[in-house]
């Protein structure tokens, strides 16, 4: 096991300071039925903002996450004094943004940040804009120091909101965005946190790993700079990174195939297999619509309130010849009906057309797995989660 440092999503933070470990609250919301749906309306629309650039002949420039798709939140401070905010940590996009306290119409509650309050802030002053599902978050630059888990990055760039989209961001739970995904994905090609915490030797490798909690339950981490023994059991099977990922700027990696039951869907091609972004902000299992057509046949319908979720099938997913089988309590996703207060339920697996045969391997295969980010072998492991 590398050494790392533990941050666990959660609030208030504590410190071991010997074992260099430090854990933070775990924020976990499910969302209810409307919630999503709008969702899954915002996942469609901004898939085909990616479709739009693949279709113009230009790189895939906006974020997968969609700010109202997420469920683990966590917390950063900016500033000194340190000024704190909830944020996403988000393996799908690559940039660290919070509301300015000059915004002009972010919501009034949470957390805004105050550049003359602190004694570290350094003027940058670059315009900076963000495209997530329906709408985008513009500002500028500002540079200051930089808290995660309680680990300092001095000098760091991140982006001030001043204008959001209020209806995507008014009623989020969280204040911004902490991007964990590849540079190459960075708006204004500013730093990464985690190459940050390795040239300022806060941590020893640019490694990170989630465990990711089910069913609201406490106890959701991130590792940085490494694995922590406590959240898996049995070994790392290890990924590399797809030669795709140089066009398109993501963890992206190749399964190469998809069964139900033990019988293949026959969605991957024989060469390339399919891509598959490992996304830690998104709530669902994404993919191409015929394809996720496939796979959703042989599973058959979901009854809404739960009984005969047993009876489902096993989804597995081949990478690297290993099998990662996903059972239904993972696939299936439990919501609060709005109207009624019941739980029901609904198959998180869902089909959209990005203009490039791309899948979403999101929060429902990674509470299965516990899911390490290696930038330094630039390759993603799996093992099951405890």
């Amino acid at each position: 096991m590398l050494a790392a440092t533990t941050l666990a999503l959660a609030f208030p933070s504590t410190v071991e300071e010997d074992a260099k470990i430090v854990t933070t609250p775990l924020v976990h919301q499910k969302k209810t039925v409307a919630q999503a749906k709008e969702a899954s309306l915002r996942r469609q629309q901004r898939f085909a903002l990616i479709a739009a650039d693949v279709e113009a002949g230009a790189t895939p420039s906006v974020p997968l996450t969609d700010v109202g798709d997420a469920e683990y939140f966590g917390e950063v401070s900016i500033g000194s004094p340190a000024q704190k905010f909830t944020v996403i940590y988000d393996t799908g996009s690559s940039n660290l943004w919070v509301p300015s306290k000059a915004c002009t119409n972010c919501k009034k509650t949470g957390s805004k940040y105050d550049s003359t309050s602190s004694s570290t802030y350094k003027k940058n002053g670059e315009s900076f804009a963000l495209q997530y599902g329906t709408g985008s978050c513009k500002g500028f630059l500002s540079t200051d120091t930089v808290q995660i888990g309680g680990l300092p990055i001095t000098g760091f760039d991140f982006g001030e909101v001043t204008t959001e989209a209020a209806d995507v961001f008014g009623t989020a739970p969280f204040d911004g965005i902490l991007g964990m995904g590849p540079p190459k994905a960075a708006i204004d090609h500013v730093a990464m946190p985690m190459d940050q915490l390795v040239a300022q030797k806060q941590i020893s490798h640019n490694i990170f790993s989630f465990y990711l909690a089910s069913n609201e339950t406490a106890g959701s981490a991130l590792v940085l700079g490494g694995v922590d023994a406590q959240y898996y059991t049995g070994d790392f099977h290890y990924v590399p990174v797809a030669k795709a990922a140089a066009i398109l700027p993501y963890w992206l990696v190749s399964a190469s195939d998809i069964k139900v039951g033990g019988s293949s869907i026959k969605a991957c091609n024989f060469l390339t297999g399919c891509y598959m972004v490992v996304d830690t902000g998104t709530s669902v299992l994404a993919g191409p619509p015929s394809a996720v057509n496939k796979l959703i046949a042989p599973i058959g319908t979901v009854a809404s309130d739960c009984s005969n979720v047993h009876t489902l099938p096993t989804v597995s997913f081949t990478f690297a010849g290993a099998t990662f089988d996903l059972e239904p309590e993972f696939y299936v996703i439990r919501q609060k009906d709005d109207a009624t207060g019941m739980f029901v339920c609904q198959l998180g697996i869902e089909g959209v057309n990005a203009g490039v045969p791309i899948w979403i391997l999101g929060d429902p295969f990674l509470r299965k797995f516990y899911t390490v980010w290696d930038a330094e072998q630039n390759r993603v492991g799996f093992a099951t989660a405890k």
